[in-house]
């Protein structure tokens, strides 16, 4: 092998120059919960709100929702003059129960459930002081109502689906009454689960900046990662593993149009790097390589 031409450079070249572009829907899944209790009841206060407050920092710039799931904790207790406290155990009215779902700054609400859904005088929760989870997904294969509340997944009354496609930042707040004095709707917590998906387009370029090398020499690579939107991207873990023949190795990130490195240097092969890209913008990798002066090497 002479060095000067070194029969290896065109497996380097292949190695170390290419475009890859890839289109991803990211799913994003978030949770919040409120678990400031509540009577409710027209001799306490009735209706009642509780809300919770969705970051901005959350959710990708422009992404909107895909779907919202709800879980409530709730009871409903006989008499006791609207305090759920005062435990009786006697005959509900479990028609008076009222939740709904709204996002103020967007002017949306929906009705989970309306008066006179459920039914019957039985206690819903198994002991005194306990509570029932009801979840509302527009996926469940049975609306919610019918008799006494139980606890499980259900279909709301009013789908849940009028939040498809508004930002899922701000407040969210559910929003609960009781229609009549004495037996309380006793709240314990309720979680709101909001899902989106992100949509990118993100392409990698890697490319040397020489035409040729020689056997123990050093040269630099450059790995670009870049997103065209529409939205941005979080957390893409950046992998580059070195050819044969790299004898050392180090490397910097940086970024560009808003582009965030997690690591800004390392040594080595790049293993797992976290990066932010924004829409529009990109994350660069600069890589000095050594290369070995045996041609077994190679």
């Amino acid at each position: 092998m002479s060095f000067q031409t070194w029969n290896n450079k065109f497996f380097l070249c292949l190695a170390l120059m290419f475009i890859a572009p890839y289109s991803l829907s990211a799913p994003i899944t978030q949770n919040y919960t409120n678990s400031t209790p509540a009577n409710v009841d027209p001799r306490q206060t009735s209706p009642v709100d509780r809300t919770v407050t969705v970051p901005a920092t959350d959710f990708p710039n422009g992404v909107t929702v895909d779907n919202v799931i709800i879980s409530i904790d709730f009871d409903k207790r006989d008499r006791n003059n609207g305090v759920c406290t005062n435990y009786n155990g006697g005959f509900v009215f479990n028609d008076e129960i009222y939740f709904e779902l709204s996002k103020p700054s967007e002017g949306i609400s929906t009705v989970l459930v309306p008066f006179n859904t459920y039914s019957g005088g039985v206690h819903p929760a198994p002991t005194p002081d306990g509570y029932i989870t009801v979840v509302f997904d527009d996926a469940a294969a049975t609306t919610v109502g019918g008799g006494t509340p139980v606890a499980g997944t259900f279909a709301p009354v009013n789908s849940l689906s009028v939040f498809d496609g508004v930002d899922p930042a701000g407040n969210w707040t559910l929003t609960m009454a009781d229609s009549a004095g004495q037996d309380p709707l006793c709240f314990s917590s309720f979680t709101l689960t909001l899902e989106a998906s992100a949509q990118v387009d993100i392409s990698v370029t890697k490319t040397d900046l020489s035409a040729s090398y020689v056997p123990g020499s050093d040269a630099t690579y450059i790995i670009t990662v870049s997103n065209s939107g529409p939205d941005d991207a979080f957390n893409l873990a950046v992998n580059d593993t070195l050819p044969d023949g790299v004898i050392s190795a180090t490397w910097t990130c940086s970024g560009s149009g808003g582009g965030l490195c997690g690591v800004s240097n390392g040594v080595g092969n790049i293993t797992g790097v976290n990066v932010d890209i924004p829409s529009g913008g990109a994350v660069q990798f600069a890589v000095d390589v050594t290369f070995s002066t045996n041609p077994a090497d190679y």
